[in-house]
């Protein structure tokens, strides 16, 4: 037997372990993983050079429609990074908030994307019962809920909305996706601190406490017990609500908890100095909570990270130069992700058996894309990164394929970097230079 390709010389890792060996890949899938002497003659063979070789990285929070990116040149910038597919939440500019919607984003990435994706629903006030369900039919991966405000194009829905909504999803089996920060007090705070005439980049930290936040992680997990709706509390940045969610499903409740890089390497202490360029929401918290949440993350109490790549325009977030809050919030990731991660790594508090459990086979069971993604099954497609754990990269703003061209993490030095990732047995990266063109990924259809 004759194979497409064979990968050898790798060391494979998977949450159980990392085992020296290879990977054979016949027809876009993977058909077998075995020591290289007993791996079938192939084609085409990549030597992994004693190099980690690891289950292709899935991003469950990406937003590759947020301008000035588009979908050619966000998911570009996640071939970039080592991500082989995308899990593409809403947002206003291509809504998904009806079936209908929802088919017109897939037809628009089949046509663009150079990874593979699946995507995720949105729930709005104001559209008619069963559009959640309806696109939960057609595929989607999770729905997106807001308790805060999301802002323009988005109409704001508040908590019977939502409960309806979990009630919806949770009829058939669904996925409620949910950022969690306490509505009120943020237009409190912010109503409040106009009137002092505050513009310091402190402001954003002052208008979004973590109480903010603790408060809706804990009521939003209430309402998914009440409801019995799977959800997943995203880019969680408190200690609080991950022990919430941990208490809920000791109770038998179905809760998840994602968290971000910007978590993991930011601090209240970038948004001071940085202000604008580090401005996200919920926002970095204080150095004793990043390490704690670190620990939480080492500690297997976090389910999945993802990037919540949210790009704006320089010359939109240019206005929290002058008054903080005026900014939107949202930063790059994409491209920075990985050598962050695997940083971590090389920093010692991180694992790459922790690293692929959380940022492959943990979301690709959670979206029910496993084991199709995220997998060295046999018989999962032949989605794989190479990474050199040795290699030295200094992130800088001018060499970004993002359209946003700017970075938080702007001439940051890291060890550790995908230098080589296939989709489906094809090279899409090779030494940070993009090989697939667009339209090469695949809508990835969720998996019941």
């Amino acid at each position: 037997m004759t194979v497409d390709l064979v990968i050898s010389n790798a060391k494979l890792v998977t949450p159980r372990g990392i085992v020296e060996g290879g990977i054979a890949i016949d027809g876009g899938v993977i058909v077998a993983v075995a020591k290289d002497p007993h791996l079938p003659r192939a084609d085409s063979v990549i030597d992994a050079k004693g190099r980690p070789v690891l289950p292709g990285l899935l991003d469950g929070h990406p937003h590759t429609t947020s301008p000035p990116d588009t979908p050619l040149t966000g998911t570009r910038a996640a071939a970039r990074g080592g991500f082989t597919t995308l899990l593409e939440m809403p947002g206003y500019q291509v809504p998904t908030f009806t079936p209908e919607q929802f088919d017109e984003k897939r037809r628009i990435y089949e046509r663009d994307s150079y990874v593979d994706f699946a995507l995720h629903g949105a729930c709005a006030s104001g559209y008619p019962r069963g559009s959640l369900t309806g696109m939960w039919k057609l595929g989607a991966t999770g729905i997106k809920f807001f308790v805060s405000d999301p802002g323009p194009g988005w109409p704001q829905t508040f908590d019977g909305e939502i409960i309806e909504g979990f009630k919806e999803l949770a009829a058939v089996d669904g996925l409620a996706l949910i950022h969690a920060e306490n509505d009120q007090m943020i237009k409190d705070n912010t109503k409040r601190l106009k009137a002092e005439g505050r513009k310091d980049y402190a402001s954003h930290l002052d208008a979004r406490p973590p109480i903010a936040e603790i408060e809706a992680g804990k009521r939003i997990i209430e309402y998914l017990k009440l409801t019995g709706c799977r959800g997943v509390i995203v880019h969680t940045g408190v200690p609080e609500t991950i022990d919430y969610a941990r208490r809920a499903r000791i109770e038998g409740a179905d809760v998840y908890i994602e968290t971000c890089p910007q978590y993991l390497f930011l601090t209240e202490d970038h948004v001071k100095k940085l202000g604008t360029w580090a401005k996200f929401a919920p926002p970095a918290r204080s150095k004793e909570t990043a390490a704690e949440i670190r620990g939480l993350l080492a500690a297997g109490q976090i389910d999945t990270v993802a990037t919540d790549h949210a790009p704006y325009p320089k010359e939109e977030k240019e206005a929290g130069l002058k008054d903080m809050l005026a900014a939107p919030n949202g930063i790059p990731g994409l491209e920075t992700f990985l050598p962050l991660m695997l940083n971590a790594v090389n920093d010692g508090w991180l694992t790459l058996e922790r690293l692929v459990e959380v940022t492959a086979e943990n979301p690709a069971k959670i979206y029910r894309v496993w084991p199709k993604k995220g997998s060295f099954t046999p018989g999962a497609d032949g989605d794989v990164v190479i990474v050199d754990l040795k290699k030295e990269v200094r992130v800088s703003n001018d060499d970004l394929l993002t359209a946003c061209h700017w970075s938080p993490y702007d001439d940051w030095k890291l060890k550790g970097a995908p230098v080589m990732s296939l989709i489906r047995g094809e090279v899409v990266m090779e030494d940070g230079e993009v090989l697939a063109k667009k339209g090469f990924g695949k809508y990835v259809p969720r998996i019941d």
